[in-house]
């Protein structure tokens, strides 16, 4: 990806062919707790409010580079 283009937070989940339940899936796994698709479709809605810890869940489960997804309201 260009270094300048970024994509929602929706769109690399949409692009790693995974719903918001198999993404509140994976990001259970690999955060060893319950994560809720609502809390999924929340940071979706609301990119400016994903802690940075899970902005790095989100780039590993969508094998996406962490600087490749835009975290800003656009």
């Amino acid at each position: 990806m260009s270094s300048n283009t970024k994509i929602t937070l929706k769109a690399a989940r949409v692009n790693a062919g995974l719903s918001q339940n198999e993404a509140a899936k994976s990001l259970s796994s690999y955060f060893g707790m319950p994560i809720s698709r609502q809390r999924v479709a929340s940071f979706e809605s609301n990119p400016d409010k994903v802690p940075p810890a899970w902005a790095e869940g989100f780039s590993k489960i969508y094998n996406i580079s962490l600087g490749d997804i835009s975290f800003t309201h656009s």
